[in-house]
């Protein structure tokens, strides 16, 4: 990701299509190791294309199911299955019902969606979260 230009000067940039590419290789890969994921997609600053070298990349990651019953203890395992990529990976794993649940309301979810980039697995399971009818919006007649 960096290249000395001197001796006192560093220019470090982000190659954001080879990160992406390397990213949907190994999304792949777990896609054909754990059959309980169905779909990695990226979202953030990198997805957005406002990433630095300095960035991290945040993935969506649409599981079938899984035996822990907390998302946020699920983070170690799937971190490890990218642990050895060229960039930091912040991973989110959730059941279809927890992403169901999330879609339901403004907030994390929605704004994960706006951007995402879908990595491996199933497309059309983004699709279907992001046109999820809000919950706010269903009460309101909207």
């Amino acid at each position: 990701m960096q290249r000395r230009s001197s001796d006192s000067v560093r220019i470090a940039w982000l190659d954001r299509e080879g990160a992406i590419a390397e990213l949907a290789e190994r999304a792949r890969a777990l896609l054909a190791e754990d059959p309980r994921v169905l779909a990695v997609g990226l979202f953030g600053s990198l997805a957005r294309r406002q990433a630095l070298p300095s960035s991290d990349a945040d993935l969506l990651i649409a599981l079938h199911s899984h035996p822990l019953a907390r998302w946020f203890d699920r983070i170690p395992e799937y971190a490890a299955a990218f642990a050895d990529t060229s960039l930091p990976v912040e991973p989110f794993p959730f059941t279809l019902d927890e992403l169901y649940r999330l879609a339901a309301h403004p907030g994390f979810l929605r704004t994960a969606l706006r951007d995402l980039v879908p990595l491996a697995g199933d497309p059309a399971i983004w699709r279907r979260l992001a046109a999820a009818e809000p919950a706010a919006n269903s009460e309101r007649g909207l």
